[in-house]
């Protein structure tokens, strides 16, 4: 295996492209009350603001949000802490500044800029030095630049490298512990500075997610393995104490252990419930899990992000060679034991999500297995091994770079979210917020440029060793992504989710129905015109709307009004929905779709 040379022109297209797709858009959504995200950043703020851990001050201000710990009347954040850390000094100069202008940082300004600072930038960086590290595994350049393309524009941790959450966090931290190794196994051991670092990086897997802890484990053998002096334990151990105990200060000044997290005093009792059972969730393996997290056509790893199947390739490959054999043996049991352990939760589908999350540490290590797979096919047919790379990345930044900037919050009602969902949000003008309302674009017109930012993107893997040959590439990943169109007959009804989700849409007042609406009532029309906008709120599942849009239209007499019955129609949908029903030792199954 010959590693392909990576030259500084690539590396800077390729932060470019990082810069454009995460700094474009802002795919944020304030009437979800997504508590992933919220629950972090009132953490943050009570941390800035107050010198405290206790969320009850943002949460007075902001309002209530999901996935809070209630102990002796206190509230904190029930999420492994390293998110909130890592986005104080961010949030620490907006502050200020606000101060200073004599202002309150409001949610969408604090949010804002904890996921800049605190999530986009940390990932951006992860990518390039996952990209130079990468290009040493292969000797094919178009292969190394489709597994670039794959996991930084077409993988849950984009999506998740958007928002202000742990995820991509997590698994970058695991995976850099993961590369300082190797590369200290390979000149021969750690110097001091890299056995510091790495010791930081795999504890602070744990301290971003809880379910790290078994890649935590698992990489301190692993780095082990590289120590040669008594000073790399030390230095390891001074390194990897630093998360560990802002995670036990946490604990300890939250729920008074440093070793109790807050999932057992959840204010949710269902969640609460939920956390009680087995060991925090974990209560029997569910073998169902791995098929739907892997192979699931909504969620699935594989066809989200089909580059990292060619894994099965690459690791035999790696064990055989006696140079490699250890490095594969413990991507292969931290990739192992994160699935068993997210198999054994009772919560392992995640919610609303893109792809499985809990899966996202998984990531970089199976690239590495899918970029030295595609490398041994490359040596013996290298022309159709581009192909199948290209294809590959073409189709994760469809399947999954698509739901990462639209709206990273997929139902799992949804069993294929690119028909059900996306294609009505794009076909009806539902946009995230973007840059381009600076120039005053809204709607699917606006996302144009992340459209042309794909295709830059795949043509500029191509050019890494140019061939005309390279444009079946199109076809075969069309028909990659076939399946992904087709919605089973039997599965359920996705409209309502629809609904809801557009109803809930920000921003609003941009997408088509809205836009007719607003025209209706200001200029009126005719029958046909309504009629047509009766339409499109039935093609989005809305169907309370488009019935009374043909009973009267004429009774909403501003855009306000119809605003304010489209609220009225959510907070019933609200009331009406049932609570979840306890379920104490048994999971219900979900199949893969």
């Amino acid at each position: 295996m010959q590693s392909a040379t990576l030259p500084g022109t690539r590396i800077f297209f390729a932060l470019l492209l990082c810069i454009v797709a995460y700094g474009y858009v802002f795919p944020y959504f304030p009437r979800l009350n997504n508590p992933n995200e919220n629950v972090r950043v009132y953490m943050t703020a009570a941390m800035v603001e107050e010198g405290t851990y206790e969320i009850s001050g943002p949460r007075q201000r902001w309002g209530w949000t999901n996935d809070a710990a209630a102990k002796d009347g206190k509230y904190y954040s029930v999420k492994a802490p390293g998110t909130s850390f890592l986005g104080y000094p961010g949030y620490w100069f907006l502050h200020r500044w606000r101060f200073a202008a004599g202002r309150e940082v409001t949610l969408t300004e604090a949010v804002w800029v904890c996921r800049v600072t605190a999530s986009i930038l940390p990932t951006v960086l992860f990518m390039l030095l996952f990209y130079g590290w990468i290009s040493k595994q292969t000797g094919s350049p178009i292969v190394r630049d489709s597994a670039f393309l794959s996991i930084a524009m077409g993988s849950m941790l984009y999506a998740y490298g958007l928002l202000f959450v742990s995820h991509t966090a997590s698994a970058a931290c695991a995976m850099g512990g993961f590369m300082l190794t190797q590369l200290a196994r390979s000149d021969g051991g750690f110097t001091k500075k890299g056995a510091w670092f790495t010791g930081l990086l795999v504890a602070s897997t744990t301290f971003f997610e809880y379910p790290g802890f078994v890649a935590s484990v698992l990489l301190t053998i692993y780095a082990i393995t590289a120590f040669r002096t008594p000073a790399h334990w030390v230095l390891f151990g001074v390194g990897a104490l630093i998360p560990t105990l802002a995670v036990m200060h946490f604990h300890y000044s939250a729920f008074g252990n440093p070793l109790t997290p807050g999932h057992v005093y959840m204010e949710n009792p269902w969640f609460r419930d939920a956390h009680e059972q087995g060991f925090y969730g974990a209560t029997q393996f569910h073998p169902d899990a791995i098929v739907t997290m892997f192979v699931d056509l909504g969620s699935g790893l594989l066809p989200m992000t089909p580059i990292l199947i060619f894994a099965v390739l690459g690791f035999p490959r790696l064990l055989l060679d006696r140079e490699s054999r250890v490095d594969a043996v413990f991507a292969l049991l931290v990739t192992v034991g994160t699935v068993v352990l997210i198999a054994y939760m009772n919560n392992w589908r995640g919610g609303w999500t893109v792809g499985p999350r809990y899966l996202a540490l998984t990531v970089p290590f199976l690239l590495w297995g899918a970029v030295v797979g595609l490398d041994w096919l490359h040596e013996h047919f290298p022309t159709i091994t581009e192909i199948i790379a290209l294809a590959c990345a073409a189709v994760a930044m469809i399947a999954s770079g698509i739901p990462s900037l639209y709206y990273p919050h997929v139902p799992p009602e949804i069993s294929r979210p690119l028909p059900e969902l996306f294609l009505p949000l794009i076909t009806y003008d539902f946009a995230p917020t973007n840059l381009g309302e600076y120039g005053d674009y809204f709607g699917t017109l606006s996302m144009a440029p992340m459209a042309l930012l794909f295709v830059i993107a795949l043509v500029w893997a191509w050019t890494a060793e140019a061939s005309w040959k390279h444009i079946f590439f199109v076809p075969l990943a069309g028909a990659l992504l076939l399946p992904h169109f087709i919605t089973p007959k039997d599965a359920p009804s996705s409209k309502s989710y629809v609904a809801r989700i557009t109803r809930k849409w920000d921003p609003p007042q941009h997408d088509k129905p809205a836009i007719l609406a607003q025209d209706l009532m200001a200029h009126g029309g005719d029958a046909a015109k309504v009629e047509k906008l009766a339409v499109m709120y039935e093609a989005l599942g809305r169907t309370k709307e488009a019935k009374l849009t043909r009973e009267g239209f004429e009774q909403f007499k501003t855009p306000t009004d119809l605003e304010q019955f489209v609220r009225d129609i959510d907070e019933t949908l609200d009331r009406a929905q049932p609570p979840p029903k306890k379920k104490r030792g048994r999971v219900t199954k979900a199949k893969p779709r």
